[in-house]
C-alpha cells in the first residue's frame, strides 16, 4: 500500500494509547489487504508500546480519556459552555465564555467560532460523522478578535445524538507526567516545550514570540513534531497527551494500594538468572510438569489442583519464558531450546530423575522441544489442546481474528505484537477484557461459557498481574512462536505424544489436529463435544489421567 495510506493506521494506533478499545478497529484496517509496507508502522507501534507501558500495566480501575475534564465533582457530566444542533444552529452558550453577540440561540454558528484554518470544523463534522468516535478536543474561539482559541471537549448528546455539546478543557500541563510522555516518545527539549505550550492551550505565534523565533520556525517544528508522531493536528497532539495524563495519574494514586503477587518458588540458575515456579499435590506424587498456556498463567484452579490430586500427582508448574519477571538470553525459536535445559536443571534441583509433561495450547512447542532432546527426563507429553507449527501452508485463515492478525504481523512487524498485548492488558485491567476473549474465543460457547467461571476468572486475573510483571515480551515472545514452524521438535520422538482435541476449538480446528497427528503418529483422543480451546480448564481430569498413564523410567 502506498505509505500515504498508513496514516490513518497511524492515527488510529495512537489513538490506542488514549482509548485501549479501539485496538480492535485497527486489527480489522490491518486484516486488509496490501501489507507490504506496514513495516512502516514499526516505529509507530513502538512508541504506542512505551506510552502503555509507561502507564503502571498493574492498574485496575476503569479510567475514561477525558474524564477529568467531562465530568463534574458529583459524577455526571457539566453544563456545557456550547451547544449546537447538527445543522450548526446554536441552542446554548455561557456568555462568560463567549461575549459576542453574534454567538446567541436560535441563530447559525457564525465561521470564527471555528477558525480559519478550517480543523475545528473538520473535526466536528467527522463526529457526526462517525457517531462512534467521540469525545473529540477541539479549538474554539470566543470572538471575532480571539487569534489564540480555547480548547474545548465536543461531544454527542440528546435523544438521537442531536445534539453537540462543546465543554473547556482543564486539561494543564504536569512536569512529572509531561517529562514521561517525552521520554516515552523520545522527544527533544525544544519538542517538549512546544507540546506543553500546545497543551496548556496557547497557540504557535505565541511559542515563536516567546522564543523569540520567527513564527515560520516555530511552524516548521510543529510540523516535525506532528511527522514524528505520526499525526495530523495540533490537537490530535493534546487528545494524545490527555489520554496519558489521565491514565498516569490513575496509575499514580492507585500503586500504594496494589496488592504485590510474587511466584510461591524461585530457582537461582546458574548464569544469575531466575526460573520462578509453582508446585501442587503431593510432594511424594508423581511428578508432572506443566505448561501453562498464554493469559493462564501457572496457577491452577481449584479443579484442576483437584484433578491433579485424584490421580496421585505433583505438578510442577514453571513460568514460561519472561512470564514472573523472569530474562532469557534469546528470543524465537531459540528461546525454546534455552527454556527447555532450564526445565532439566529444575529437575535437578528438584532432584525428580523423570516426569511426564502436560502443554496447554500455546505451551506445545516447548513440551515438544523437552521430551525430544530429553527423552528420559521428560517421558512423555500430553497437549491439553495445541497450536499447529506455522509452516508455508498454515496462513492462519482458520483461526479467530483476534488470533490471526497479531501471528501475521509478527513476521512482518514484530513491534505490533507488543502494542497488541500492551492494549489488552490495559483493556482487561479496565474491566473491558470481553471484547478481547470475545475476539478469539467468541465463536466457541463452551470457551465463553469457560470464561465465565468464577474459578477461572479468578485465575486470569492472578495471572495477568505476573504475566505483564515486567512488560509484554512474554506474550510477544509466545505470539512470535506461534507464528514460527516449530515442526522440527515433531520428529524423531522416542516417547508418546497424546493429543486432546476439542470439537469447538478454533485455535485448532479438529480436522487440521487430526492431519497433525497422522503425520507425526501421535495418539488423538478427540474431538470431544463441548470442548474448545480452553481444554485444560474443561477437561482437566481427563487430561491428568493420561498424564498419570504415562510410565517413568
Amino acid at each position: 500500500m502506498p505509505n500515504d495510506s498508513l496514516d490513518p493506521l497511524i492515527r488510529d494506533a495512537y489513538a490506542i494509547a488514549a482509548e485501549p478499545e479501539r485496538l480492535m478497529k485497527l486489527l480489522t484496517l490491518l486484516e486488509k489487504p496490501g501489507a507490504e509496507n506496514e513495516q512502516d508502522l514499526q516505529p509507530h507501534f513502538a512508541n504506542v508500546t512505551e506510552l502503555l507501558t509507561e502507564i503502571d500495566p498493574s492498574v485496575g480501575d476503569d479510567f475514561s480519556t477525558y474524564a477529568r475534564d467531562l465530568e463534574g465533582t458529583n459524577g455526571l457530566l457539566a453544563q456545557p459552555h456550547l451547544s449546537l444542533s447538527t445543522s450548526m444552529t446554536v441552542l446554548n452558550v455561557d456568555e462568560e465564555i463567549f461575549k459576542s453577540a453574534d454567538l446567541n440561540g436560535g441563530r447559525s454558528a457564525p465561521d470564527w467560532l471555528f477558525g480559519v484554518d478550517g480543523e475545528a470544523y473538520a473535526q466536528v463534522k467527522k463526529l457526526l460523522k462517525d457517531r462512534s468516535v467521540g469525545p473529540a478536543i477541539v479549538r474554539l474561539y470566543t470572538d471575532r478578535d480571539d487569534d489564540r482559541g480555547v480548547l474545548f471537549a465536543a461531544q454527542l448528546s440528546g435523544d438521537s445524538n442531536a445534539e453537540l455539546d462543546f465543554r473547556v478543557m482543564r486539561l494543564r500541563w504536569n512536569d512529572v507526567i509531561g517529562n514521561a510522555f517525552a521520554r516515552s516518545l523520545e522527544l527533544t527539549a525544544t519538542e517538549e516545550q512546544l507540546a506543553e505550550h500546545l497543551v496548556n492551550g496557547l497557540s504557535v505565534m505565541e511559542f515563536a514570540a516567546q522564543r523569540k523565533r520567527a513564527i515560520g520556525t516555530a511552524r516548521n517544528q510543529l510540523k516535525a513534531l506532528l511527522r514524528k508522531l505520526g499525526i495530523g493536528s495540533q490537537t490530535e497532539l493534546i487528545s494524545l497527551y490527555a489520554g496519558f495524563s489521565s491514565a498516569f495519574a490513575t496509575a499514580e494514586s492507585l500503586e500504594q494500594q496494589l496488592p504485590s503477587s510474587r511466584s510461591s518458588h524461585k530457582l537461582t540458575l546458574p548464569d544469575g538468572g531466575d526460573l520462578p515456579f509453582e508446585v501442587y499435590g503431593d510432594p511424594d506424587g508423581k511428578p508432572v510438569l506443566y505448561l501453562h498456556a498464554t493469559i493462564d498463567g501457572a496457577y491452577l484452579t481449584t479443579r484442576q489442583q483437584d484433578a491433579a490430586a485424584q490421580q496421585g500427582l505433583r505438578v510442577i508448574a514453571p513460568w514460561l519464558p519472561f512470564y514472573a519477571g523472569s530474562k532469557m538470553e534469546s528470543s524465537g525459536l531459540a528461546v525454546v531450546d534455552e527454556f527447555v535445559e532450564r526445565l532439566v536443571y529444575l529437575l535437578d534441583q528438584l532432584e525428580i530423575a523423570s516426569c511426564s509433561v502436560v502443554s496447554a495450547r500455546v505451551a506445545a512447542p516447548y513440551g515438544m522441544a523437552a521430551i525430544r532432546s530429553h527423552p528420559k527426563r521428560f517421558c512423555g507429553l500430553v497437549m491439553a489442546g495445541t497450536i499447529l507449527p506455522a509452516g508455508d501452508d498454515n496462513d492462519f485463515s482458520h483461526l479467530a481474528m483476534g488470533y490471526r492478525a497479531p501471528l501475521r504481523l509478527a513476521r512482518i512487524a514484530p513491534s505490533f505484537v507488543r502494542l497488541y498485548f500492551a492494549a489488552i492488558s490495559t483493556m482487561v485491567r479496565r474491566g473491558k477484557s470481553m471484547a478481547y476473549f470475545r475476539s478469539i474465543y467468541g465463536e466457541s460457547d463452551a470457551d465463553m461459557k469457560t470464561l465465565n467461571r468464577a474459578d477461572v476468572a479468578d485465575l486470569m486475573q492472578r495471572s495477568m498481574k505476573r504475566t505483564f510483571e515486567d512488560g509484554y515480551e512474554s506474550t510477544a515472545q509466545q505470539a512470535i512462536l506461534t507464528a514460527s514452524d516449530w515442526s522440527k521438535w515433531c520428529r524423531e520422538l522416542e516417547v508418546p505424544v497424546t493429543v486432546i482435541s476439542g470439537d469447538e476449538d478454533r485455535l485448532a480446528p479438529p480436522d487440521m489436529v487430526r492431519k497433525f497427528c497422522d503425520r507425526y503418529g501421535f495418539r488423538l483422543i478427540g474431538p470431544l463435544e463441548d470442548v474448545g480451546s480452553l481444554a485444560i480448564q474443561q477437561v482437566p481430569h481427563q487430561v491428568f489421567e493420561e498424564a498419570a498413564k504415562i510410565p517413568l523410567d
